[in-house]
Formats: structure tokens, C-alpha cells, sequence
């Protein structure tokens, strides 16, 4: 009986990787050392471009923190802290610090030894928050905390005050900091968005939709011109939406993407022109645009039947980026070397080692 089962998840596991178990370019590859566990959210060092952090568990119930040394090609499981781990931020001057959210208790916990162990801070945080997310403005140790308000840390998130003038309370709050900018930061907050000029102190009202029956699931801002955003709607809104005016009007583009509900938007450090999104339907999968969103061309080689649930990607900038894409089967990489999308910054950037 015994050997029956082992053979029937085997024949499980082959059915699911058929055809992605060789590496090769331009195509997706699962990588070693997580699976059956899944991936679930991912942060990269930007101090060390070779260590990524993944929390993930079993059937997408994150539980786990996972480290990768080698960009993603090998995992292996570094916390020994009980917690059902949600979210994962590295900090950007020093590889071993990283900011944890077990999506249960309305805390942050902060490892300076890459999450062997953690210290929990909660003070000035409301007791019933639910934190959806945070982003790390710059390398002061100015954090922003999306948890219904959104919070403001000044020493390394030890401790936190309310910074939500001009958007007061709202539901699932998204963050998106410019990567060239530190005082700007866009924000999804229930069915709103909203931007701040000043590093979170107060925030202004974009736009808002009314046929959301959800929160906007994503904003992410272009790396080189803060002017351009994107933004992926929740309820029966399909696509991703496309801001030039730093919020003011905003255009929905379709052209190559079907209509499928997505989750995630990706950028490539340096490169204003090339961005990804992945839906999580069947015959969904990843999409890649070369001009910065205007297009989208579908890059699902490797995928055996259909694509898995993707539920977030990551970009590791170098001449040839590589994309991470986080799965209930693991995480799937990706190579991209196709001349017609490689960019002369590629050719040029010197890797974060």
C-alpha cells in the first residue's frame, strides 16, 4: 500500500513538471529544494542580487521562510521561529536584516540574522490591524506599514505612528515606493488609490471605482519615470490599468493581455520599458510588456497543460534578468535572453554581489 501511494505522488509530480524539469533560457524551470511546498510572497536584497527570501506552505498557507544564495536555482528552509509566515522584506544595506508579517498579529517582526531569529515590535500599532503590507522608503530606516491606517517607523520599525492624513482608514493598503524618489509613494486603499509627496507624512486622493466589488490588488511605479503607474483593479474589472501623470488619469490596457483576473506587477530595476503581470487563471499564466505596458506578449514556455496559480513575481536584474515566479508547486525561474526584449542597460549592469 505503501508503495502504491509513493508511486501515485510520483506520477503526480511528473505530470505537474513534465517538460520544465530541464534549465534552459526562455523558459520556465522549477527550482529545487521547496517543493511540494509553495511559494507565496518574495523579496530581493538589493545590497546582494543572488539572496532572494520566500515564505511559502503547503496548498498557498504560508507557514515556512526559504532563502535562496544562488538567485532563485536552489531554496532551503533558514527560520526556526513558530509563525505562519504571509510577507517577506529585505532591507536594503544589509542582507541578513529582513521584516517579517505572519499575517495573524498586527506586529512586525524585524532579523538581523536572516530570520534564524526575530524580534516582534507592535507599539503604536492598533491591536485589531490586519497588515496587507510595507515598504522600506530608503535606507534610513523609514518604513511604511499598510494595516487598514498606514504607519510610519522611523528606527527600523521598532516603532510606529499613524501617517494616513488625507486617506484616513481603508481597507487592503498596497504600497509602491519610487525607486528614484523616496518621498513618493502610491498606495492602494480599498477601492481608492492614493499617492504622497512627503515620504507617507499626508496623501492625496487619484481615483476611485465604484464596480470594484474588491480592494485594487496591486500598484507598482515605474523605476525610472515616477509619473508612470500601474495599477491592477479587483472585482469584475479585467487588465491592469496605466497612469503617465502621476495619477491624475489613468487608461486600461488590454492589447495582448485576455481578459483574466490578475494579481501582480513586476518591474525591472533601471528599465522603464519592461514589466510583467500573471493571472492565476487556467490558460492565464505570465505576460511581458516591452513598452512599458503599452503591449503584451505571453511567456509561458515551460508550463506543462496549463500555467500554475502564480500569486507574486520577482525581477533579478542582470544582462540577462531573471524571473521568479512564486506557485502552490514552488517557485518557477525564468531566463530572459531574447534578443528582442534585451536592453543595452542589461548589457551594462554590474550585479549586486
Amino acid at each position: 500500500m505503501a508503495k502504491t501511494f509513493r508511486s501515485i505522488l510520483a506520477l503526480i509530480f511528473l505530470i505537474f513538471t513534465a517538460g520544465i524539469v530541464s534549465a534552459g533560457p526562455n523558459q520556465w524551470t522549477l527550482t529545487e529544494g521547496m517543493y511540494p511546498i509553495g511559494g507565496y510572497h518574495m523579496s530581493l536584497c538589493p545590497s546582494d542580487n543572488n539572496i532572494i527570501y520566500t515564505t511559502g506552505g503547503i496548498r498557498l498557507s504560508p507557514q515556512y521562510l526559504y532563502k535562496s544564495i544562488d538567485r532563485g536555482n536552489t531554496w532551503s528552509r533558514v527560520s526556526s521561529i513558530n509563525a505562519s509566515w504571509y510577507y517577506v522584506y529585505a532591507a536594503p544595506e544589509n542582507s541578513s536584516t529582513i521584516y517579517l508579517i505572519d499575517g495573524i498579529r498586527p506586529g512586525v517582526y524585524k532579523s538581523t540574522d536572516g530570520g534564524n531569529t526575530a524580534s516582534y515590535y507592535t507599539t503604536g500599532i492598533n491591536s485589531t490591524a490586519r497588515i496587507t503590507d510595507l515598504c522600506i522608503t530608503d535606507t534610513t530606516r523609514t518604513l511604511l506599514l499598510g494595516a487598514g491606517f498606514v504607519y510610519k517607523s522611523t528606527d527600523g520599525g521598532e516603532t510606529w505612528s499613524p501617517s494616513s492624513t488625507g486617506m484616513g482608514n481603508v481597507g487592503d493598503i498596497k504600497l509602491s515606493v519610487s525607486p528614484v524618489n523616496s518621498s513618493l509613494i502610491y498606495a492602494t486603499g480599498g477601492n481608492s488609490l492614493y499617492k504622497t509627496i512627503d515620504g507617507g507624512d499626508h496623501w492625496s486622493f487619484l481615483t476611485s471605482s465604484s464596480t470594484l466589488l474588491y480592494e485594487w490588488r496591486c500598484i507598482r511605479v515605474n523605476p525610472v519615470n515616477p509619473d508612470i503607474v500601474y495599477a491592477i483593479p479587483g472585482g469584475n474589472d479585467n487588465y491592469l490599468y496605466k497612469s503617465i501623470d502621476g495619477g491624475g488619469t489613468w487608461s486600461l490596457k488590454t492589447t495582448g493581455l485576455p481578459a483574466l483576473t490578475y494579481l501582480d506587477i513586476a518591474t525591472v530595476p533601471g528599465d522603464g520599458s519592461t514589466l510583467f503581470t500573471t493571472s492565476p487563471n487556467i490558460n492565464g499564466g505570465v505576460y511581458i510588456s516591452t513598452d512599458a505596458g503599452e503591449t503584451w506578449q505571453e511567456m509561458n514556455n515551460g508550463f506543462s497543460g496549463y500555467p500554475p496559480y502564480i500569486v507574486k513575481l520577482l525581477v533579478i536584474p542582470s544582462k540577462s534578468p531573471i524571473i521568479l515566479a512564486a506557485t502552490p508547486l514552488g517557485v518557477y525561474s525564468y531566463t530572459l535572453t531574447t534578443t528582442s526584449v534585451e536592453k543595452e542597460l542589461w548589457e551594462g549592469y554590474e550585479e549586486k554581489k
